[in-house]
This record gives C-alpha cells, sequence and structure tokens, in this order.
C-alpha cells in the first residue's frame, strides 16, 4: 500500500521547517557566542558584543572548606566572596588564611556571630564580612533572629556545564529572538534600554572595556533599588554594624562593601543615567567609625586606567579588580583596628 501523497507532504514541508529552523538556531547562538556573563544572561545580551576579549591571569584559588583548620580570618560575604578570588589573591600576597561563608548558607548573621564567638580555641583574629553595595541596606538594616545550627562553609562552585546537545549552543527560541532584537536596538537607540534585569546605557569613554560593543555598560537593574533607601534606613545598618563589633569582642570586624558597577562607572554614563543620585553609604560608614575598607574611591580612581575592572559581560569583578580590591584588604588589614 503507498503512503498518501498528501501526508508525504505534509511530513517533508514540516520536516524542512523544522530544520531550517533549528539550523537557524544554531546559526543565531553561535554567532553570538556562549553565554558566560550574568548580565548577558539576565537581559538577553549577546556575549559577541558584551564578552571580554582581553585575556587575564587569575590566581591559584585556595581550598575552603571546615579541613582548613588555622585560618587566621573568617569571612561572611555574598556572591564576591563566593569564587574565593580576593582571598586566593590576599593569600598570595599576605599568606593569611580565610575560610569563607555566604550569608545563604548560615541561617542569619546572628547565627554566624554566636557561631564565631564560640571558636574560643581557633586562632582566628580577624572577620570580614563582605557584602554588595546594592544589599547593604536589606542585609543590615534589621537585626534578624533565627533557629540555632551550624554554618556551612562555602563549597568551590563548579565550573559551568552545559546541557544543551551541543556544548555553547543554546536552542531556546524566546531567548534567541530577544538576544537578536536587542543586538540591533543598541545600533540604532541612542539612549538606556532596560531589558530584563539589565539595563544598558551609553558611555562617554569607549576604552573602559574590551568588548566590541565597549561604547555602553551593562549593570543589574536592581542597583538602582538603592534610591528608595531613606536616612534612617542607613543610620539603622551602619548602628547595626557596630553591634556587631560590639558581639565580637576582641575579634577585629572589618567591613567590606563591594560599589555597584553602575556607581563606579556612573560619572561616564552619558544622558539621564548619569544624574540618578545614589545614597552615600560609604561615608556614612566611615564617618561612624566603623573599619572598613574603601573601595568606591579606590574603584573610581582606577577604571580609567583598568580595562575591565569590571567583566563587560557581568555585575562582577575581573580578575585584575578581585587582585585591586584584594591588595586594598590586605593594606587595611596592616593597619590597627579602629573600635
Amino acid at each position: 500500500m503507498k503512503p498518501d501523497r498528501n501526508f508525504v507532504v505534509y511530513v517533508a514541508w514540516f520536516s524542512g521547517t523544522a530544520l531550517v529552523l533549528l539550523l537557524a538556531a544554531i546559526g543565531l547562538s553561535l554567532f553570538f557566542k556562549p553565554l558566560s556573563g550574568d548580565l548577558t544572561r539576565i537581559g538577553k545580551w549577546p556575549e559577541r558584543d558584551f564578552g571580554p576579549t582581553l585575556l587575564q591571569s587569575s590566581p591559584v584559588i585556595q581550598a575552603n572548606g571546615p579541613l582548613l583548620t588555622h585560618q587566621q580570618i573568617l569571612v561572611l560575604g555574598d556572591s564576591f566572596s563566593h569564587p574565593n578570588i580576593w582571598q586566593s589573591y590576599l593569600f598570595e600576597s599576605s599568606k593569611l588564611e580565610t575560610l569563607s561563608f555566604e550569608f545563604k548558607d548560615v541561617g542569619c548573621i546572628d547565627n554566624w556571630l554566636n557561631w564565631v564567638v564560640a571558636q574560643t580555641a581557633s586562632d582566628v583574629r580577624t572577620i570580614i564580612i563582605e557584602v554588595a553595595e546594592r544589599s547593604f541596606v536589606p542585609v543590615f538594616r534589621s537585626d534578624r533572629r533565627c533557629a540555632s545550627s551550624t554554618p556551612l562553609a562555602s563549597a568551590a562552585p563548579d565550573k559551568t556545564r552545559s546541557t544543551s546537545l551541543i556544548p555553547g549552543v543554546t536552542l531556546d527560541a524566546f531567548y534567541l529572538v530577544q538576544t537578536a532584537g536587542n543586538a540591533l536596538r543598541i545600533r540604532w537607540q541612542a539612549g538606556s534600554i532596560n531589558s530584563g534585569e539589565a539595563i544598558n546605557v551609553p558611555l562617554s569613554n569607549a576604552n573602559l572595556f574590551s568588548n566590541i560593543q565597549a561604547n555602553r555598560l551593562l549593570y543589574y537593574a536592581e542597583d538602582d533599588s538603592k534610591k528608595t533607601w531613606t536616612q534612617q534606613d542607613i543610620a539603622a545598618a551602619v548602628e547595626n554594624l557596630k553591634n556587631i563589633q560590639n558581639r565580637l569582642g576582641k575579634l577585629r570586624l572589618v567591613i567590606v562593601v563591594v560599589p555597584d558597577k553602575s556607581t563606579v562607572y556612573r560619572s561616564y554614563m552619558l544622558r539621564a543615567a548619569a544624574t540618578a543620585e545614589y545614597p552615600d553609604i560609604f561615608s556614612s560608614i566611615a564617618a561612624a567609625g566603623v573599619d572598613s575598607v574603601d573601595l568606591r574611591n579606590l574603584f573610581q580612581k582606577n577604571v580609567a586606567n583598568t580595562i575591565d575592572l569590571y567583566l563587560p559581560n557581568d555585575t562582577h569583578l575581573s580578575p585584575s579588580g578581585y587582585r585591586i580590591m584584594a591588595s586594598a584588604i590586605a593594606e587595611r588589614l596592616q593597619t590597627a583596628g579602629e573600635k
């Protein structure tokens, strides 16, 4: 029995269309290049335009975990501390060992502090709490309590594993269409562009980054949440920092606030983006006498002569940025603590 001609034609057209769409998706994905940055991922921006082209050396990443027994520094931080990069640079230059924890793994700051104070037989003399600028008020505004538990030290992040059939290729049509649209928008639209959770703004200097579209800056939309903070919010957060120091007794507390990418590059932003005011939490921390590392002024001084201080496709620092951060922390640790 011969197959129905209409059915054969239908199958041929369906298969041909599917093959064309598949090849188009693969072609677009290869053209845009594999995703590696968090801002390109959440904002649907092509890695081809915003992926860094400058090769940078990375430190030998030090181990982190409960097997460490002679660390002099305990670190509580977020995604800027999780990869253990600045801690590894710190060890490379000063031989100071750290044991790092993430906020999400310790229950709450109160629980972590109780555990820290109980480590009476350890070699720890210094506590570093690192937080991104955008998270400063949300993290420290209130003294939240939680159930007692043993904090988990951060594990080294696994290398990203591709789940696609072809490594580095995505067949997500929604992502590809949005990315293609954004690739055209930055060539036609001169002003600020909001896409997903990433904001794309024009820059006055195209020599700050190594990517193809270095005349534009990607930053995390949540950076702008700082505009809603009140002076009362900031004062409450700073007061809680002082309370934390008091709870630690003889242990030295050093606060490291990593400035947001949009803060560091704000003077280079064009048009309305440059006029948006952020509250100055760095001056408030210093004025309160809190022992801290002023990364904002340091980064703003280095941004013009450090290509890719922050990664162009990411909200985090490049290896060069982390090295500068580690040097500033090492210098601060060499000074006497201020209480």
